[in-house]
């Protein structure tokens, strides 16, 4: 079964940022890599999210990267960015204005870690919906706190029409179906972030991913999406290279997600303002098996 129609689908990368020697955001090579990702079937950037290092960056930077991401992309495809930062509710919805002002078309809120429970977190996502007129989105940020939204609040925000995205990370795929049930004839696209699960997901009419792995493999994630829309068979192999793929990530992002992006042909170092650095042994390993995914000029070898 294929999703109802959204307005919010497809792959969106978790976009990572590109800094200078001294650790200014690389304004230029950031630039470069989001017209890199248009030349994908994109289905949107998220821009200032957790991969970004968002609770790195100052207001200032998180802007930025915002208005950056807008100027870029031109309406091509939409920009979602998180919004709610701040001490104060206040301060939060002020910062999510500014992120709707700076190109932002969703602002995505994440579970503060204040939150005890459902209840105080629809008390708290409402405050922006009945505050404001922006597009809202939810976000299971696994930093500071990986809370995850229970089956019947996320019926609440789907009937309120308020929402429009839903960056799920729970990573069980019984949860994933289930919320697909909920939000598949709203508003609230649910647009999940889990890898391995990504296929059947898609398969089973969940229209999208915003996913870290896209930042250096859209082409093949677009691919293997395209495939679980239209359940062919022949996608499996390309599921089974993006899943092994994906796995060199995982304890070294987001420098050696940089690292890799960077054997792609794209202008970005491994540098990150997280205390977790690149290793010379973690780089030795992804020059290795780089070897075998990328030609020279860094496309892809199985989409050959």
């Amino acid at each position: 079964m294929n999703a109802a129609n959204t307005d919010y689908q497809g792959i969106w990368p978790v976009m990572v940022t590109p800094y200078t020697d001294l650790l200014t955001i690389d304004i230029p090579a950031y630039r470069h890599i989001l017209e890199w990702h248009l030349e994908f079937e994109t289905g949107g950037i998220y821009a200032n999210c957790l991969s970004s290092e968002m609770y790195q960056l100052n207001e200032e930077e998180r802007l930025l990267l915002i208005s950056e991401a807008a100027k870029v992309v031109n309406g091509k495809v939409p920009v979602a960015a998180t919004g709610n930062f701040g001490d104060t509710l206040d301060e939060q919805l002020d910062f999510c204005l500014k992120a709707r002002d700076a190109g932002a078309d969703i602002v995505m809120l994440t579970v503060p870690a204040t939150v005890q429970d459902d209840v105080e977190l629809e008390r708290y996502l409402f405050h922006f919906a009945e505050n404001s007129d922006i597009p809202l989105g939810i976000y299971e940020c696994p930093f500071p706190r990986h809370y995850h939204l229970g089956l019947e609040l996320i019926q609440k925000l789907a009937d309120s029409g308020r929402f429009v995205a839903y960056k799920e990370t729970s990573c069980e795929l019984d949860k994933i179906l289930s919320i697909l049930e909920i939000t598949e004839n709203s508003k609230l696209d649910l647009l999940q972030a889990n890898v391995p699960f990504m296929l059947e997901a898609t398969q089973a009419g969940v229209p999208g991913s915003m996913n870290v792995v896209a930042n250096w493999l859209p082409d093949l994630t677009i691919e293997v999406w395209k495939g679980g829309r239209v359940n062919d068979p022949s996608v499996e192999q390309l599921n089974a290279s993006l899943c092994a793929m994906e796995l060199a990530q995982r304890s070294v992002h987001p420098s050696g997600v940089k690292y890799l992006m960077s054997k792609r042909g794209l202008p970005i170092k491994p540098y990150t303002r997280l205390s977790k650095k690149l290793t010379k042994e973690e780089a030795r390993g992804l020059d290795i098996v780089s070897g075998m995914w990328f030609q020279e000029d860094g496309s892809l070898t199985i989409l050959k």
